[in-house]
C-alpha cells in the first residue's frame, strides 16, 4: 500500500514542509489561493509533493450553475501541477436529481487524464448514497475514515479533522483509520487543524500494526525516528518557529 499524508495549510518554507509531509491541500478560493508566482515557487521547491486544490462550498455553489467560473482556478491547478481537484459542496446541494445532474456535468468538466477529481458533500447526503453516486460518476468520495466506515475504493482520499492547535489523532481514531484502509492500494490522507509533526509517523505505525497490512505498507525516504526528531523537547512541533522575517513575508502568499 502507498500512503501519502499532508496538511491543509502551508506554514514555513515549502522545502521544510516537504521534509515532513508528502502532500499538501490548498484552498482554491479567490483571495486565498496563492498567486501564480507563489504556486510556481511551491512546485519548484518540492517537485515530488502531491498537491490538491479544494473548491470550497461557496465556489462550488457558483460553479454548479456556471462551470466556467472555475476556469481561473483550473488554470492555477495547471500552474502548480495539482494531482487532485476536490469539490466540497454545502448543505444547499442535496440529493435531488437536479443536483446530481449538475454534479455529473461538473465532474466531466474537471476530468483530465493527469489528475483525479474527488467530492466531499456536506448536508443532507447519507454516506452510502453519496458514495454510490461518486462511484457512478467516476470520481472519489471524501469522508473522515477515522470516524466513518465504508471505504470501498482501491484508491482513497480521506480528510481527518483534528481541531485545535497541536491537536493529536486519538489512538482509537488511528485504529479505525487503519481498518478502513486495510483493503486499499493507495491512500491520500489530509489532516485538518494543526496536528503534531508526529501525525504522519503515527498513521504509518497504525497501518503497519494492522494485521491485514503486515509488510504491505511501502516504505518512503524517511522514517519515524527522523520525524520525531523534528519535535522540540516539550513535544511541540517546530514548523512555525523556524525562519526569519523575510521568510515569513514570502510565506504570506503561500497559505492554503
Amino acid at each position: 500500500m502507498r500512503l501519502h499524508v499532508g496538511l491543509t495549510t502551508l506554514t514555513g518554507s515549502i522545502e521544510r514542509y516537504a521534509e515532513r509531509f508528502d502532500m499538501l491541500e490548498l484552498r482554491a478560493e479567490p483571495g486565498r489561493l496563492p498567486s501564480p508566482k507563489a504556486l510556481r515557487r511551491i512546485r519548484s521547491g518540492a517537485p515530488a509533493l502531491t498537491l490538491s486544490l479544494l473548491f470550497p462550498p461557496r465556489v462550488m455553489a457558483a460553479a454548479l450553475d456556471a462551470k466556467g467560473s472555475l476556469d481561473p482556478l483550473i488554470a492555477a491547478a495547471d500552474v502548480v501541477g495539482a494531482s487532485w481537484l476536490v469539490m466540497q459542496t454545502g448543505p444547499e446541494v442535496g440529493p435531488s436529481q437536479r443536483s446530481r445532474t449538475k454534479l455529473e456535468a461538473l465532474a466531466k468538466y474537471l476530468a483530465r487524464d493527469d489528475r483525479r477529481v474527488a467530492w466531499e458533500p456536506h448536508g443532507m447526503w447519507e454516506e452510502p448514497v453519496a458514495l454510490e453516486l461518486a462511484l457512478g460518476l467516476g470520481i472519489h468520495f471524501v469522508q473522515d475514515l477515522a470516524v466513518a466506515t465504508g471505504a470501498q475504493e482501491a484508491l482513497v482520499y480521506t480528510r481527518l479533522r483534528t481541531p485545535g492547535p497541536g491537536a493529536a489523532l486519538r489512538a482509537s481514531a488511528l485504529e479505525t483509520l487503519a481498518g478502513e484502509l486495510s483493503e486499499t492500494e493507495e491512500a491520500f490522507v489530509v489532516i485538518e487543524g494543526r496536528p503534531s509533526l508526529r501525525s504522519r509517523a503515527r498513521i504509518r505505525r497504525a497501518l503497519s500494526e494492522a494485521a491485514a497490512l503486515e509488510g504491505a505498507l511501502e516504505s518512503d525516504d524517511g522514517d519515524e525516528d527522523a520525524e520525531d526528531e523534528d519535535l522540540d523537547e516539550d513535544g511541540d512541533d517546530d514548523l512555525e518557529s523556524e525562519g526569519d522575517e523575510d521568510e515569513e513575508d514570502d510565506d504570506e502568499e503561500t497559505h492554503g
